[in-house]
């Protein structure tokens, strides 16, 4: 060389040294898209077909290079962007556009190891360009070495491992390439030693410009993915926060509809005690003996109640009186029918104290049904026992009908249009835990609109080891 400046003109470089120039690029080139996609490079025959396969790009591209040099570089970095596709099973276009980021990454270590090569080139006065191009590469390799060794770089770019899903690193890249092998293209040509000067310091500014945009734009990468993960934590947090409330409610509707099981026997267990207080010589020994009789007076006088039909179990009987009584303070006519005996009932299909609570759940429905009614006619009428070769709980009145969106979620969740005269929606809940518990059906039966004569509705449950559920309705009919 008679001047270092002048090994700066690529246009001046013969076939052998571009040949070599552009084989060592491809091998940076595999070096860096291994390592910004932190793949761990083996040295196994793929390595071989690699460097052979290099070998033969870079002889083809040295031929196209003397006539059409762009053609050159892009036969260049397809050739290897399907040969990095082949050899690491990546998609084409992903393999493209992260070659095309190495090539461009290397072509601007390049020109800085051509400048860092200029001082011993100079110094020297070194005249061999092979020497020179050597002493460039080596100088582009130890950049590179150091490049990933910085600890933000060692594992790669984060935001190339997702096959770059994100639009905007794709146009980043692609921006970036082209303005680096655009350059390229314009330092490839003979120009004078000071336009030579100016394009080489714009193109220090261009690439320092180029790695403080990567810079931001691996911050604002780094700051997405934090945010991406606080809302990904939130929402796992959220979705526990939600199980939680969800096993909260589930407890605390089972705690409700025990508690409302609790609230008919307590009922019942205080017209039992106040009937025995009212008629045992102790009751005249207690203070509370007089209050007792006066509020009984007002609420009810047990000898105006027809005798009930006997089950002989206890807790049954006392149950049917409170209600009958219940029924008496409202003034709707209770009656009740027992079809033989139901010891057998109560020892193999339902236990008394789940009988009792359907029989108390469903009378108290009734008697809020009609309380919502302006139907002259008050009646609720009880069948109890073998009924139609069933042992069947059977509960006729003549209040209002079910609503069809009551209807609809029957059973599923607690719900009540009547919640001011005392409906909780634990009745069914509780009579659906039942009929699944032993096995029974459902059958409710819209008989009639509300009139003098008959009953509107029945409510059946039949102890058949079917767990049926049918709603048989006139307005269905109607329609």
């Amino acid at each position: 060389m008679e001047n270092p400046i002048t090994f700066i003109s690529l246009g001046d470089i013969n076939f052998i040294i571009y040949f070599f120039k552009m084989f060592f690029m491809g091998l940076c080139t595999y070096y860096t898209f291994f390592h910004v996609l932190n793949i761990k490079l083996l040295f196994n025959i793929k390595f071989i077909i690699v460097i052979l396969s290099t070998f033969l790009i870079a002889f083809l591209d040295t031929i196209l290079k003397s006539e059409y040099y762009f053609t050159s570089i892009v036969f260049f970095i397809l050739s290897l962007s399907i040969l990095y596709s082949f050899v690491n099973s990546h998609r084409i276009g992903y393999c493209i556009l992260v070659t095309l980021f190495s090539f461009s990454l290397n072509y601007i270590m390049y020109f800085v190891s051509i400048i860092i090569g200029f001082l011993p080139n100079a110094i020297l006065g070194l005249q061999n360009d092979i020497i020179s191009l050597i002493l460039i590469y080596i100088v582009q390799f130890i950049l590179l070495f150091s490049l990933f060794k910085i600890r933000r770089f060692k594992n790669g770019f984060a935001f190339l491992h997702k096959n770059l899903g994100n639009e905007y690193f794709d146009i980043l890249i692609l921006n970036i390439s082209a303005i680096v092998l655009f350059a390229s293209i314009l330092v490839s040509g003979n120009y004078s030693i000071v336009f030579l000067s100016n394009l080489y310091i714009s193109f220090i500014i261009l690439g320092t410009i180029m790695f403080i945009t990567i810079q931001k734009s691996l911050t604002l990468y780094y700051k997405h993915n934090l945010l991406v993960k606080d809302l990904n934590d939130t929402k796992a947090e959220l979705d526990e926060k939600n199980k939680e409330i969800e096993k909260l409610e589930n407890d605390i509707l089972e705690t409700s509809k025990v508690n409302h099981s609790i609230a008919h026997k307590q009922r019942s267990l205080e017209y039992k005690l106040n009937e025995l207080m009212l008629n045992t010589e102790i009751a005249g020994e207690l203070d509370i003996s007089n209050k007792i009789k006066d509020v009984s007076k007002q609420c009810f006088c047990s000898s105006a109640l027809a005798m009930l039909p006997k089950t002989g179990i206890e807790i049954i009987d006392d149950m049917l009186s409170f209600l009958q009584q219940e029924c008496s303070e409202n003034n709707i006519d209770f009656d009740f029918q027992l079809n033989g005996n139901i010891y057998h009932m109560i020892n193999t299909f339902i236990p008394k104290e789940d009988l009792e609570i359907l029989l108390a759940d469903h009378i108290k429905n009734s008697i809020i049904a009609i309380n919502s009614s302006d139907n002259i006619n008050r009646s609720i009428l009880v069948r109890l026992g073998l009924i139609d070769n069933y042992y069947s709980l059977y509960v006729y009145d003549t209040g209002i009908e079910f609503e069809p969106h009551a209807l609809s979620v029957l059973g599923k969740e607690p719900i009540t249009t009547h919640s001011d005269t005392g409906g909780t929606g634990f009745g069914f809940m509780n009579t659906f835990d039942t009929l699944k518990k032993y096995n029974a059906s459902l059958f409710i039966n819209e008989l009639n609109s509300p009139c003098s004569d008959n009953y509107t509705k029945s409510i059946v449950i039949r102890f058949d080891d079917r767990y049926e559920f049918k709603i048989n309705s006139y307005r269905i009919t109607e329609k």
